[in-house]
């Protein structure tokens, strides 16, 4: 039974990286993403280089019905959840 969840395991884990790395390929060749007039050749995908980041994340652009801290609370706690499964799992494997 172990054996077999092992090699599903492994096998699944194989096409979810030459999944992900296929739609990076993708992604980078069909340009999604980027910002028009803005070429910063391979950090031109780190938005924080772009001039003005703020202008384009700022309230205006943005409508919730929730408050932007409760957006930005979210996000902290996903980075920090993604990040104890990571350490999970370079523990179980």
């Amino acid at each position: 039974m172990k054996s077999t969840l092992r090699k599903l395991m492994k096998i699944f884990g194989i096409v979810f990286v030459v999944a992900v790395i296929g739609l990076a390929l993708y992604i980078m060749a069909n340009g999604l993403g980027l910002v028009d007039g803005l070429d910063f050749g391979a950090g031109a995908y780190y938005y924080a280089d772009i001039p003005q980041f703020a202008k384009y994340v700022n309230g205006e652009h943005f409508k919730s019905a929730f408050p932007m801290w409760i957006h930005i609370v979210l996000f902290l706690i996903w980075g920090v959840l993604m990040y104890r499964l990571w350490i999970w799992l370079d523990k179980k494997l």
